[in-house]
């Protein structure tokens, strides 16, 4: 019972940081084409 309770948490926080690292790499990817965007307009 004690393992089962210890491998549930460790799940969650695995699951949470794909989603996290998902959402902070599609973040990333459109600040890059804003940047690109913002480049072309000015130069």
């Amino acid at each position: 019972m004690n393992q089962y309770n210890s491998s549930i948490p460790k799940f969650i926080v695995s699951v949470f940081l794909i989603v996290t690292g998902f959402f902070s790499s599609t973040i990333k990817a459109q600040e890059l084409k804003l940047m690109i965007k913002i480049n072309e307009a000015v130069f």
